[in-house]
């Protein structure tokens, strides 16, 4: 019993794997620019300026634009993969001699590929709605800092810098 676990418990570690390099293949064009748009943010995020930051903002709601409609394809994608999972099983089960036990296990069997399909188009629509949510987390945290900082220099043409407040870092700065 033990050895079937092992294998069975093997065969899921190797279909994972296998699913993953192909939705990190369909996944990894699409999003390439985006993530080289958040690494370059990360990289400046304390020395941005505030039209900087608007540049930032307004390119990463279009990547998220471009995202949202490949995230929705995908979706549809995972919807077709279960309409023809669905008929495949139908067609097997009604194709296969035997009890309706026997005739939904030969079926079953027969439409692993369509149920992998499914699992993978799945995974992709995922993939990419968690992509799109952290974007828009991040355009938000965008939005806060450019909020503050325009508050900075508001409170810098309006008077002295005691009254300009501080960072979390208790600096005051303006563009660093």
């Amino acid at each position: 019993m033990e050895k079937k676990l092992e294998e069975a418990l093997m065969n899921v570690e190797t279909s994972y794997h296998d699913v993953v390099e192909i939705a990190n293949d369909i996944i990894n064009p699409i999003i390439s620019s985006a993530n080289d748009l958040v690494n370059e943010v990360s990289d400046k995020v304390n020395s941005l300026s505030i039209d900087q930051i608007r540049d930032f903002i307004l390119r990463l709601q279009l990547k998220a634009f471009e995202i949202a409609e490949i995230k929705e394809k995908s979706a549809m994608k995972a919807e077709l993969a279960e309409a023809i999972q669905k008929e495949k099983y139908a067609v097997e089960f009604n194709a296969a001699d035997g009890t309706a036990a026997a005739k939904t296990n030969i079926a079953i069997v027969n439409m692993s590929g369509e149920v992998v399909s499914e699992v993978l188009y799945n995974l992709v629509a995922n993939l990419l709605k968690t992509k799109l949510d952290q974007l828009h987390r991040l355009v938000s945290a965008l939005s806060s800092i450019l909020t503050s900082r325009m508050q900075e220099a508001k409170f810098m043409n309006l008077g002295t810098s005691s009254e300009i407040p501080p960072t979390t870092d208790g600096k005051t700065r303006l563009f660093e």
